[in-house]
């Protein structure tokens, strides 16, 4: 589709890609690399991307600006993610600049301090955040049927559909 340009992603994902990484792994381009930290919870493949230098991490779904991605389907676990947010995020620098997948309130960027500190789900115990997660009775997505096949071909579709 794009000439010279190859998708990555998760070996834990399941999906299919021209590069699967796991934890560890360097994506480098020009002076700079990006480091995979194996994120799961919200989905068994989430990564982290941590720049070599510390000072930015792109969390996909994993630590929302104050939330996080959903637990309740698709391999979720809030255990898990609980884990993964406070074991492979929140020991990053305080000034670590946070990047989400995604913000339903026009949010683009937070702190790992921030939300160490002002995140209410996860600055709860573990028990507490799963209580919380298991509890949200969130409707299914409106586009869930579409978005997990075209999640596990890295977004490309048939050219017969």
């Amino acid at each position: 589709m794009l000439p010279g340009c190859r998708s990555v992603i998760s070996q834990d994902s399941g999906a299919l890609a021209d590069i699967l990484i796991r934890e560890g792994h360097a994506l480098e381009f020009g002076a700079f690399a990006l480091e995979a930290r194996s994120t799961p919870g919200h989905t068994d493949g989430c990564l982290t991307y941590v720049l070599s230098d510390r000072t930015m991490a792109f969390t996909g779904d994993a630590l929302l600006i104050r939330g996080c991605g959903r637990t309740d389907f698709q391999q979720g676990s809030p255990e898990t993610l609980y884990r993964s947010v406070h074991e492979k995020i929140f020991t990053l620098p305080g000034d670590c600049l946070i990047y989400p997948a995604h913000d339903y309130t026009g949010q683009m960027v937070s702190t790992v301090e921030e939300e160490r500190t002002l995140n209410p789900r996860l600055t709860q115990s573990c028990e507490a955040f799963v209580q919380l997660m298991n509890s949200l009775n969130l409707p299914e997505p409106e586009q869930i049927d579409f978005a997990v096949p075209a999640n596990l071909k890295c977004g490309i579709q048939d050219a017969a559909t």
